[in-house]
């Protein structure tokens, strides 16, 4: 039945309708075809569940947003900072993508192209969140954290939702620069949720990860200069940030510096 493979192709009218005539010879939205090939998987396929894709005559077009957002920074404490803020956006017109199968053979033997297309979002789509950070200083030590939020209205199914982006994220800090005469160092630690990745490239789960930064550095007055060792990901577990990328593992350095 073919659909193995896909097209990507542009959102202008010209290709949509003239190159690939989606309108004269249309396609089937993603939900219908695989209910049909469910159906054929049984042994008496059933094209009255195909369902036809309409696509826009003037093709896709660009997209707006009004933003709403509502912030604070500044000393709530002689020795307390906090950054916190939150946003609302309404898309009009939001740019999203479909996948689409045309039937180039016929009914009783169907040959199924798959088509990726960018196409406008039907209605208002949102997207919202919020973030609060905060940095402690008590005495020579600084504690340091944030932890954010986002997320996205809901898309009809018919829409491929490729905001990629986890609802929540933290990171926590501590340091010194100079614990003891000239040696000082810091650490973070860094978490993510674990999210469902769509491109037109791939698409899959990118599990939730977490990963200690780690440096310590060394001042020599003598001759104006230090040195920092340190790295990322210093316990070198190995993520992944999108689906399909090589999974990260642990860098280390060693950096000296003149007059810094």
């Amino acid at each position: 039945m073919g659909g193995g493979s896909q097209r990507l192709i542009g959102g202008l009218p010209e290709i949509i309708f003239g190159k690939y005539n989606l309108n004269g010879n249309k396609a089937f939205t993603d939900v219908s075809y695989r209910a049909f090939l469910a159906s054929a998987a049984t042994g008496t396929p059933n094209p009255t569940l195909l369902q036809q894709y309409t696509f826009d005559d003037r093709g896709v077009r660009p997209e707006s947003v009004q933003s709403y957002e509502l912030g604070y920074k500044g000393l709530i404490l002689p020795n307390l900072l906090v950054d916190a803020y939150g946003y609302y956006n309404i898309y009009k017109d939001f740019i999203t993508a479909v996948d689409v199968y045309q039937n180039v053979g016929t009914l009783a033997a169907p040959t199924f192209v798959k088509f990726g297309v960018p196409v406008n979002a039907a209605g208002e789509v949102s997207s919202y969140g919020a973030a609060l950070g905060l940095d402690y200083l008590v005495g020579s030590y600084n504690i340091s954290g944030n932890v954010s939020y986002n997320q996205i209205g809901d898309l009809p199914a018919n829409y491929i939702n490729d905001f990629n982006t986890p609802k929540v994220r933290f990171n926590l800090g501590f340091g010194n620069k100079e614990i003891i005469k000239n040696v000082g160092y810091n650490l973070s630690y860094r978490w993510q949720d674990k999210f469902y990745w769509n491109s037109s490239f791939a698409s899959g789960e990118v599990p939730a990860y977490s990963s200690l930064d780690a440096q310590v550095s060394f001042k020599i007055p003598s001759v104006k200069s230090s040195i920092k060792l340190g790295g990322s990901n210093v316990m070198n577990k190995y993520y992944i940030t999108s689906y399909g990328n090589p999974a990260a593992g642990a860098i280390y350095y060693l950096a000296f510096s003149y007059n810094p």
